[in-house]
This record gives structure tokens, C-alpha cells and sequence, in this order.
């Protein structure tokens, strides 16, 4: 069996608020009460992460916030021609406690990884271990925040690297290598126009108003980070300078010719310059065809223009136009902005105190900023190398830290730091407050442990990165899954919910009163025992009485629904492997099928799903329940007593063969409906209890129309995509005896990723402003092709209109 490997710090520290299990429209008055603070280990297992509060004024501004999300990929392809990002599993916005003044460090990365997009929180694996570890050095846990440039994935590099720019030196024409963004990529990602950065910025705006006294310092991974804290800065009327001005670029005469961006092996990229035909400059100079995952090949082709640059300057496409006439929409476009050059209120500065925020205040508090490299570029270091390049980083706090700059340390730790102690670059683990309760293990990871399937982009393999088996058809069937009746078109598919009536409506978890009784009550060290005389690493899961990985995966998805005073309580026999994307239980087709015999009831949203153990079971043996269940009875005992506390449901429904065994012990008094699940189907036993259930609910003699119902959104936790909990199955196990159990495919459905986006007239506006921002200053998206280019006698270079078909909108500024 394949061990993921955690490197676990116990850490004392005050931690944020717990939720409450919440409906905005049934529950407020409880969540109050729910949301008081406690002081524990931030790896206590009981600790989750609720969402934001719509009860208060901030929690609802981010709430508001999340639901101004722009459709990226729609703009890409507007923009860009091209799909820049991976659309099938939405944004992943942040990885933070929302309590006020909770955060004091704020991570911003470049994008998601594919277990960030499958746990539905930023940071998560690599860079969330590393970062999480540089935090820990100052003394900080649960205090840092975290989010990206992109909140999609995207495909390729934001930057790239190496790219060849021109420039002349006593009349002599020069290369040099530099790293660029592409005009495209710029105007989403930096221009102040654009949607994205408007929604970036407010987030960024949001942390630091959230967090105005315990805010100190802002850390940016990687040139995507940089550039965005230097639009952000600039918005909100600061000034940073870049490492070209538009001075520099006249003066020197600097071009950027014209390149796209070819696969260079992974996910890097590489720049290849073209010629007015749009052809491969390279290939022509070196007479073959080259290879560009090959850095040998890489080097000749840059060392073959640099020598020829004079004879082949009047091939290369290079437009005369943009910022210094260089080619490009802004000068940082060239190695980025230089945060050295940062400026608020005419004082140079490496804080934000002074800034101007949203709501007309002012950062007071010295906000520091440090920049390191992408964390790719610091995983390629030797961890020496790594520790010295972030070490030199933050000597350029020391003014700062002499003048009285400090973060405080969690309670329980220590600020190596302000210590004066070397920082050693490493990985920390990610504890459980910053996901939704009943997540799994499999989710919460510190390392890379997922992968995108090859020719499938929809579905994400998590547990492994090695290639594990799945059934084909069934995947295939969950990704062609017809799209449920309901769902309002205005919602965005691949996110959560952002419509007036909906965006308020999600669990938020079922307080920690709750939440400890669920956690506590399991021997995971006992459950998760292997059979004696069984070997995991041969056997398999079936070494285990239970058919989810004991320590890989761990217990997951104990609940789904309200706690507070529930018509029905459903205990439930565990079916499929879906709450390991939702951290709720039953949430694959059974409990969308359970869902519509609540709503045939009227019961609608209000009753509660138990699951009989917290773990999969799929093609566990009689034995082996029988095993699990002795070694949970007081688990569920003391669920049910703490339920049953508050009131007594009105029925108890026992789904499955060994709920209807276990309810007998618990349901007292309380009348007791039993669904039998018989053989595979999904639906088995729902219309035949409908009778029974209809008697006992005191509503006579009833019938069920036996649908597939979509999750009620009060059931699921705020991150969950409008897709999650519908349209059937949507994780699956593995199928080879290696990976079983350990090993799931998470698969999103076409109807959601191909969805036809409305854009909201403030999003349609700027992506408007960016065609004419592009327009205005006669630069071109990386879609148009440059088949032709006209000399103009010297030279500057001027494209024929009549060879650019994709432009005719634009020919008679050209031709002017």
C-alpha cells in the first residue's frame, strides 16, 4: 500500500471560530452562540473551517465578493483565443481562517495545483507545505492566509522565461535574454481593466481590512505574485516602478519580437521567436527541426539569433507600437515589476502603511513585503541553497525589524526569526481548520499527491501520482451525466453559488460540541489495525476491515444536514466513495435518491444523514462490517444521544442492511422505518418505504416518485461547486488491488465545464476594455496570426491589413 508522506508539527495556538450547522434562512439565531472562539491545538481533529459568516458584515462582504467571480476561461478565449486555464473544477479562492484579526501573514502564489482544485482550497500539497513551513518560522500557523495570482489553474507559465529581446547598443542591434508576459496574458491578469484583477484586488483588499491590527507581512511566491501585489498597490494609488521604464525602452530602442509559446516538456514552456510569415525563426536559422525540451537545443536556437540578429532583424515580427514602441502593453511586462521601487504617499517604501484601501481608510500598521522565487524554482535547490535564497530575502526586513516591526508567535511557539534563528527550508504539515469538517486525509495533504488524467481533464486522480486503474466506462458515464432540472443559468457551474437566493445558503458545519463527540469517539488506531496475519503492502485494502485507506484516507464524510431539530434522522449505511470530494455524507446517487424521498415527504431540507461508520465499506464481507461496527457502537451511541438531546426527530429512518441492525440500540421510542437495499441499484427500497414512512410521519398513506434529487445547498459546505451532490456519482475507487482504496477519481461532469457563461454587464464591460486597450495601442492578441508584415523603409515595421482577416475591424487604423 502507497504511504503519503506527512511531516506532522503538533502546534499550540489560539485558534479561529467554529461554525455552526447553518441555513441563513432557518438558522441564524443559532450561529451566534456557535461561533465563539476556543483556544486549541490547530491539529485538533474536531477543528474545521465553517466559511464566512453571512451573519456578519465582513463575512457577508466576502460572501458578495465570492459571488462576483469572473468566468476566466470565458475571458481567455475572448481575450487570449486560446484557453489559458484548466476550466472543469472552478476557482480555488483561499486557504484561510475568516475570523477577524486571525490572519497575520498572507501567502499569495501563482495558481492551484490538481489536489488544491480536489480539496477546493488553495495551498494545498506543495506549496501549501513549504509555505505553511515559513510561517511556522516566524511563529505562525493558523495566522497565515493563503491565495493565488490565478484562482484557476492554468495551463503552461504565466511568464516566459528566456525570452529574446532586442535592443541596440551604438547603433549595433543586441539580444538578451529576459523573462516576458505575453500581451494577453497581461491584459488578464494585471490590467486594472481587467475582471480578474478587479476580483484579485478585493480579495487582497478584504484580508487587509479584515485583518488590520494582526496583518504584518504579505509573501509572494514567483513573478505572478509579484506583478500582483504591484497592480494591487498601484489601484489603490501607490506607485511601483518597473525594472524597464518607458524612458529605458525608447532610449535602448528595445523590441520584443513577437513569439508563442511552445511545450518544452511538463508544464514549462518555451519562447519561440517568428518571422513576419509566422514561422519558426529557430528551425529556419538552424536548418532542422528542433527540439524544445532539449536545453541544448533551447541554447543553439537563442545563440544562432544572437549571432544573426543583424541579417535577420528584417524577418522577425516586431511591432512598433505599445509602451516605449516596444511591443508590449506595459513596461513590466520586462522581468516584472520592481518591488525595490515601491511608493506611497512620495515615500519609498517595502510596507504598505499609508495605503489607501476601499472603504476610504488607510493601512496603518507596517505591512511588510517579501518576495522569493516560485516555489518550482526553490524545489530544483539543493535545501541549503533554498535556505540561503529565502534567508537573503528577508534581510531586507532588517530596517524594519529594527525600527520595531514584529509578528507576535501563536501561543505555543516560537518567532525563530525575531530569535535571530537560521531557516531551514522544509515542509509542514496542514492542519484541519482550514478545511470543512469530515473532510478525509487524502484532501488535507502537505505534498503533491494528485494527478489530471491523461485524455481526461475533467477528472483528477488523488492518493498517488503514480497511474492507477478505474473503471473507464464509469467515468465516462459520471462525465456525460445529464445536467439536473433546476439550476439556475446565472449560477457559474464549475463554483459555488453566487445567485442572490443562493449564495448564503451552505452548512457551516455542525458546531464543535458536535464535531468533538464525532471525532472522539473513534479508535482509529483500532479500526485501522490490519487483519491479523494480512500484509497491506500485498493484500491491499483487503488487509483491513475497513475499504478506505485507514491512515492515508481516514475517517470522512460523518453527516449531512441540520442538527438543529431535525424531522427526520437517517442512519445510513456508507454507499460509494463520493463524500470524499464533499466532507458530507451519502452525497453520490443514493443520498441524491434519499434527497427525493425527502421532498416527496415534505421534509425537504430538514433531517439529517448518519452514516453507520465514517469510512467506505464497498465490498466489505458480513465479517468485516460486523468487526467495524463492534469496534464503533459507542460512536454512534453518543452521536445519537447528543442529537436526541436537543429533541426527538419525528422518525428514524435505518437505510441499508446493517443500519437497520445498529438503529434497534439507539432508537429508543422514536419510530423506525427501514429502507432494505436490495442488490445494486442506486434507488432500491426508496418507493417501497414510502408507505411506511408516510404512516409514521403521521401523513397517511403516501407514495414516492423514486427521483434523483440534487442535494439540498444548506447540506454542503460553502466551497462546493454548483455541481457537487447532482446529476449522480461523482468519485470513484480504484480498481487494481495496489491502488484500491487508496487511489480515487474525482470526475466533473461536461454539462458544468462546457457550460455557455452570460457574463454580468460589469464583467462584459471590461473584457470590452481590454480589446480596446489592445486596440488603442495597436497590439494584438496571441490568437492573431502574423502571416505577413510590410516594411515601412527603415526599421520600424507596419502590418498589411489585407493578410490579417482576423483584424478587419482594425484596418483602418492600420492603414492610417
Amino acid at each position: 500500500m502507497k504511504k503519503m508522506v506527512l511531516i506532522v508539527t503538533t502546534l499550540t495556538v489560539s485558534l479561529g471560530w467554529f461554525g455552526c450547522n447553518h441555513s441563513a434562512k432557518n438558522e441564524a439565531a443559532k450561529s451566534t452562540t456557535q461561533r465563539n472562539v476556543a483556544s486549541i491545538d490547530v491539529n485538533t481533529p474536531w477543528a474545521y473551517d465553517p466559511g464566512p459568516s453571512p451573519d456578519d458584515r465582513m463575512g457577508k462582504e466576502l460572501i458578495d465578493l465570492v459571488a462576483t467571480q469572473p468566468d476566466m476561461p470565458g475571458i481567455s478565449k475572448e481575450i487570449a483565443g486560446s484557453q489559458k486555464f484548466r476550466p472543469a473544477f472552478g476557482p480555488t479562492l483561499w486557504r484561510m481562517i475568516q475570523q477577524p484579526n486571525s490572519v497575520k501573514i498572507l501567502f499569495i502564489g501563482q495558481d492551484g495545483t490538481h489536489i488544491a482544485e480536489a480539496a477546493g482550497r488553495t495551498a494545498t500539497a506543495g506549496f501549501g507545505g513549504r509555505a505553511q513551513d515559513l510561517a511556522a518560522y516566524f511563529g505562525v500557523n493558523n495566522g497565515a492566509a493563503f491565495m493565488n495570482a490565478f484562482a484557476y489553474t492554468i495551463r503552461g507559465q504565466y511568464a516566459a522565461f528566456q525570452t529574446p529581446i532586442i535592443s541596440e547598443e551604438q547603433g549595433k542591434k543586441k539580444v538578451s535574454l529576459a523573462t516576458v508576459v505575453d500581451n494577453s496574458i497581461w491584459m488578464m491578469a494585471q490590467d486594472q481593466n481587467s475582471p480578474m484583477v478587479k476580483w484579485r484586488n478585493g480579495l487582497i483588499d478584504w484580508i487587509i481590512r479584515n485583518n488590520r491590527d494582526s496583518l504584518k507581512m504579505i509573501v509572494l511566491f514567483g513573478g505572478s505574485a509579484q506583478d500582483s501585489i504591484g497592480t494591487f498597490i498601484a489601484a489603490r494609488g501607490g506607485e511601483v516602478g518597473a525594472r524597464y521604464s518607458e524612458a529605458d525602452l525608447q532610449a535602448k530602442k528595445v523590441k520584443v519580437p513577437v513569439f508563442s509559446l511552445e511545450s518544452a516538456g511538463s508544464n514549462k514552456e518555451f519562447a519561440v521567436i517568428l518571422d513576419r510569415q509566422g514561422k519558426d525563426i529557430y528551425q529556419k536559422l538552424a536548418g532542422r527541426r528542433l527540439d524544445y525540451s532539449k536545453p541544448e537545443d533551447q541554447k543553439a536556437a537563442q545563440d544562432a539569433l544572437s549571432k544573426n540578429i543583424e541579417k535577420v532583424y528584417a524577418d522577425l515580427a516586431i511591432i512598433d507600437e505599445g509602451a516605449g514602441n516596444a511591443g508590449i502593453v506595459h513596461p513590466a511586462q520586462i522581468n516584472g515589476y520592481d518591488l525595490n521601487k515601491i511608493s506611497i504617499g512620495g515615500q519609498k517604501t517595502l510596507s504598505l502603511k499609508g495605503l489607501k484601501l476601499s472603504d476610504g481608510s488607510q493601512v496603518n500598521n507596517d505591512v511588510l513585503i517579501a518576495e522569493f522565487p516560485h516555489p518550482t524554482s526553490l524545489s530544483l535547490m539543493t535545501p541549503q541553497a533554498a535556505s540561503d535564497k529565502i534567508a537573503s530575502s528577508l534581510t531586507q526586513l532588517q530596517p524594519y525589524v529594527r525600527a520595531g516591526w514584529r509578528i507576535d508567535a501563536d501561543s505555543g511557539m516560537t518567532n525563530q526569526f525575531a530569535a535571530g534563528q537560521s531557516y531551514k527550508y522544509g515542509r509542514s504539515d496542514i492542519g484541519p481548520a482550514y478545511y470543512d469538517f469530515g473532510t478525509p486525509k487524502n484532501r488535507m495533504v502537505s505534498v503533491s499527491s494528485a494527478s489530471r488524467m491523461s485524455g481526461k481533464p475533467n477528472v483528477i486522480v488523488i492518493g498517488t501520482r503514480d497511474k492507477a486503474m478505474f473503471d473507464n466506462r464509469a467515468i465516462d458515464a459520471a462525465t456525460k451525466a445529464v445536467q439536473p432540472a433546476g439550476i439556475s443559468p446565472s449560477e457559474l457551474f464549475t463554483a459555488r453559488p453566487r445567485t442572490i437566493e443562493t449564495r448564503n445558503v451552505f452548512d457551516r458545519g455542525p458546531g464543535e460540541e458536535m464535531a468533538r463527540v464525532m471525532k472522539t469517539n473513534l479508535d482509529l488506531a483500532v479500526i485501522g489495525k490490519p487483519k491479523s496475519g494480512m500484509d497491506p503492502k500485498s493484500a491491499g485494502i483487503a488487509a483491513y476491515n475497513i475499504k478506505t485507506h485507514p491512515t492515508d484516507v481516514g475517517d470522512f464524510g460523518h453527516y449531512r444536514g441540520t442538527f438543529n431539530n431535525p424531522k427526520v434522522v437517517i442512519l445510513a449505511d456508507p454507499d460509494g466513495v463520493d463524500d470524499i470530494l464533499t466532507s458530507r455524507a451519502l452525497t453520490g446517487t443514493r443520498g441524491q435518491y434519499l434527497n427525493g424521498l425527502m421532498k416527496d415527504m415534505g421534509i425537504n431540507d430538514q433531517y439529517l444523514v448518519i452514516k453507520t461508520v465514517p469510512f467506505g465499506m464497498d465490498g466489505a464481507t458480513d465479517q468485516e462490517w460486523n468487526t467495524v461496527l463492534g469496534q464503533t457502537t459507542q460512536y454512534r451511541q453518543k452521536i445519537f444521544e447528543a442529537i436526541l438531546k436537543s429533541g426527538a426527530p419525528k422518525v428514524i429512518i435505518a437505510d441499508g442492511k446493517f443500519a437497520a441492525n445498529e438503529v434497534k440500540a439507539i432508537a429508543g421510542s422514536i419510530p423506525v422505518v427501514v429502507i432494505n437495499r436490495v442488490g445494486s441499484e442506486n434507488n432500491s427500497g426508496i418507493r417501497e418505504a414510502a408507505a411506511d414512512l408516510g404512516k409514521a410521519l403521521g401523513a397517511g398513506s403516501v407514495s414516492a416518485n423514486g427521483a434523483m434529487i440534487p442535494l439540498p445547498r444548506s447540506h454542503m459546505g460553502y466551497f462546493a461547486r454548483v455541481w457537487e451532490g447532482t446529476s449522480g456519482t461523482r468519485v470513484f475507487d480504484a480498481t487494481s488491488t495496489t491502488d484500491k482504496g487508496t487511489a480515487f477519481a474525482i470526475v466533473a461532469p461536461q454539462w458544468a465545464f462546457s457550460q455557455k457563461v452570460t457574463q454580468p454587464q460589469e464583467e462584459r464591460k471590461g473584457v470590452e476594455m481590454l480589446k480596446s486597450t489592445l486596440s488603442n495601442k495597436r497590439l494584438f492578441r496571441s490568437d492573431e496570426q502574423f502571416i505577413k508584415f510590410k516594411p515601412s523603409g527603415n526599421d520600424d515595421t507596419s502590418l498589411d491589413p489585407k493578410h490579417i482577416p482576423q483584424l478587419s475591424s482594425l484596418i483602418e487604423k492600420f492603414a492610417a
